[in-house]
């Protein structure tokens, strides 16, 4: 093995997980040092941003973007690490993620296109100390998100030591992922609780400080994995829906309030941020695909008791309403359902069991503008016992969310 990374003790938390993630103990030595460096083929690298990329080159290129777009976003984010986040005061930190990260997983799962890249890793253990700072009032849509990461990427690889689970209370945070931030005066913010973890220095070097005895609180059980018996798409209770009423919000100028008859006996009452993709002539008397089984949220002091899915490409250029591809023909209320994941839909999804953030970044559209699971095609079950599809208006290839 010729190369060497050496990271300070007090620094390259992301750099470190980014190693550990992607198991690149093949690829380079980890040591601990007093400066940040990568000694390869005789040359040193001094530069983080090019440290994470040359580990995940080396290890999961995928990681680094599908294509050139993907590629550009990243960079961004990873430059707004190096500037803002790795040596940023905590009010900068906190203001940062209050705001631009609060605001751009406003309707997005990952930071970049539909899938995990090296900037939810980078970004996520930059800001993973601070995490206890986060409120749900201030930044809903980051604490699903972390959640979401330090689920599939801390927990799931067992690197918890490095970086202490954060228990999030996902029932004080908002499930839809179009709303924008809360205000202050509703719920209170999610219980945090951190668990001690070593230094940086004694997981790299093995010299553990002596320790005063204390008696270890026993850990808690990760949370059980989503139940194989069924199909977890079919979990979901996505429906047809027709808005009966759209207002602007009165607290929001990004969010409209909708009335939606889903086929009970009242319309629903959902908020969405779709001021910026539709005039609010648009909403009126439109059918919609909603996801109907989501816990109720309050949006701003309006309680949303649904979902709109909508379509949007990579670059985020567009937004985008799903709708039945011939509206004569079905009814509000009728079911989605997809070949071969029948099951019965959950009253109410769990936060916890993780279904819609297992499922969403397997929705999309392709060429022919129709949507998918996956390969297999939203299929609206009509009374007629007639199957219609569903579609998006232009876009292609794009995520469903």
């Amino acid at each position: 093995m010729s190369a060497v990374i050496r990271i300070p003790e007090k620094s390259g938390k992301d750099i470190l997980l980014t190693f550990k993630y992607l198991k690149a103990e093949s690829v380079a030595k980890l040591e601990a040092g007093p400066e940040l460096v990568l000694e390869v083929s005789g040359e040193k690298v001094d530069s983080a941003t090019a440290i994470i990329k040359y580990i995940a080159a080396k290890t999961k290129p995928e990681l680094l973007g599908a294509d050139k777009l993907e590629q550009a976003q990243i960079d961004e984010w990873l430059s707004l690490c190096n500037v803002s986040l790795r040596g940023g005061s905590k009010k900068e930190v906190v203001s940062i993620v209050d705001k631009k990260l609060n605001d751009h997983l406003n309707s997005k799962t990952y930071l970049v296109g539909n899938h995990l890249t090296v900037a939810d890793i980078v970004v996520f253990a930059s800001i993973h100390a601070y995490t206890k700072n986060m409120k749900s009032a201030n930044c809903p849509n980051v604490l699903r998100w972390f959640d979401l990461v330090q689920n599939n990427v801390v927990k799931a690889n067992e690197l918890t030591e490095d970086f202490p689970v954060f228990e999030i209370n996902l029932d004080d945070v908002a499930a839809a992922a179009a709303a924008g931030p809360a205000k202050k005066g509703e719920k209170p913010a999610p219980k945090v609780q951190e668990k001690a973890a070593p230094k940086v220095q004694e997981k790299l070097t093995g010299e553990a400080k002596p320790k005063k005895e204390k008696k270890k609180a026993e850990k808690k059980p990760a949370p059980a994995p989503v139940e194989s018996e069924q199909p977890v798409v079919s979990r979901l209770d996505i429906r047809v829906g027709f808005i009966k009423n759209c207002k602007k919000h009165d607290g929001a100028d990004t969010l409209y309030v909708e009335e939606i008859d889903l086929g009970e006996e009242e319309p629903r009452t959902v908020v969405s941020g779709l001021v910026k993709w539709y005039p609010i002539e648009e909403m009126q008397n439109r059918w919609v695909l909603c996801l109907a089984n989501l816990k109720p949220a309050n949006m701003r002091g309006v309680k949303s008791q649904a979902m709109v899915l909508c379509a949007s490409p990579a670059d985020g250029s567009k937004v985008e309403l799903l709708a039945p591809v011939d509206t004569s023909k079905v009814k509000p209320g009728d079911r989605i359902y997809f070949e071969g994941e029948e099951g019965e839909a959950e009253k109410s999804l769990n936060p916890k069991k993780k279904y819609w953030e297992t499922v969403q970044p397997q929705l999309n559209t392709k060429d022919d503008l129709l949507a998918y699971f996956g390969e297999k095609p939203f299929l609206i079950k009509t009374a007629s016992g007639e199957s219609i599809k569903v579609k998006a208006a232009t876009v292609q290839g794009g995520g469903i969310r």
